[in-house]
């Protein structure tokens, strides 16, 4: 939108220069037929207004031949990049398939995205925009060793930082996809934590963008309720008690209580509660039973 704005005004720049100029000219002929009012005088001062009222015109017909083609070229960039965002997504998908624990991650954060920035009052746009973002915000992970990223031991120091340099990769391979310009922060931040001790640039509190907090809570719920190869899956009520333990000192409790409202939480924790209560009579009843099956007989 921006750079059309730029185009017109460019090209008001260059009407109004040639309007004035012919003005000038219109003047000037009008000074010459005054002093001197010869057929031959009056019939070159309209032959010069003449040119220059064609060359007015004919300067509007290139600005309008050069609209078009700018729009036009526009149009291709956007199916480009369009194309471009189509190739990484499906690639993603296809590595993210081969292994159980990332299979239909980058879909599902991108969903969850969306949702949490829908319950913080975003617009449809950037719930959108916070979607895509969420589909490829990992890009970046294919440029880790696969053995890194698969280990079933703690990372030493110096792979931790090998995967830290997944999100400014991810930035840089989608910097050129201009759609997605408004998330790129999104993108590069999502690792960044409230109290300044994420990455890649150590940003704090409001620093952060609300976008970035948003795509790093459902990016951390999804890998807490998965299998992964370090630690089993966590039960939904498990994560939510441990994102709420992390915040605000690493998730902004805001996001976390949208993405609660979104997974409604409280239902659930009615629900393992009552699941509970139910269990325990049950449990009870059971032990009692088995506690009379193998008592001695009463003499």
């Amino acid at each position: 939108m921006f750079r059309r704005i730029k185009f017109m005004a460019d090209a008001g720049e260059v009407i109004r220069s040639v309007c004035v100029s012919s003005l000038a000219i219109a003047l000037a002929v009008y000074a010459m037929v005054r002093e001197e009012r010869r057929i031959r005088m009056v019939v070159l001062g309209a032959l010069v207004l003449l040119i220059a009222v064609l060359g007015i015109f004919q300067v509007s017909y290139a600005i309008r031949g050069l609209h078009r083609r700018h729009k036009a070229a526009r149009e291709v960039a956007a199916r480009a990049e369009l194309h471009y965002f189509k190739v990484l997504r499906r690639l993603l998908t296809t590595i993210e398939a081969r292994e159980q624990h990332t299979r239909g991650r980058s879909k599902r954060i991108g969903s969850l995205a969306k949702r949490i920035g829908r319950q913080l009052g975003l617009n449809r746009r950037q719930c959108t925009l916070l979607k895509l973002a969420g589909q490829v915000h990992d890009i970046g992970l294919l440029a880790v060793p696969e053995q890194i990223l698969n280990s079933p031991r703690r990372l030493g120091a110096e792979e931790f930082r090998t995967v830290q340099k997944h999100a400014e990769m991810s930035f840089t391979i989608l910097e050129p996809l201009t759609f997605l310009s408004e998330i790129m922060p999104a993108v590069r931040y999502h690792h960044e934590r409230m109290n300044g001790t994420g990455y890649p640039d150590g940003l704090k509190g409001d620093q952060i963008p609300l976008k970035a907090r948003i795509l790093a809570v459902a990016d951390a719920y999804d890998a807490m309720v998965h299998d992964r190869p370090r630690r089993p899956a966590l039960s939904p009520l498990q994560a939510f008690d441990e994102l709420e333990r992390c915040a605000p000192a690493g998730y902004d409790p805001r996001c976390v209580a949208a993405l609660e409202e979104v997974m409604n939480v409280p239902c659930l924790r009615e629900a393992h509660q009552a699941g509970e209560a139910v269990r325990s009579p049950l449990e009870a009843s059971r032990s009692q039973e088995a506690v009379a099956k193998h008592a001695p007989p009463a003499t």
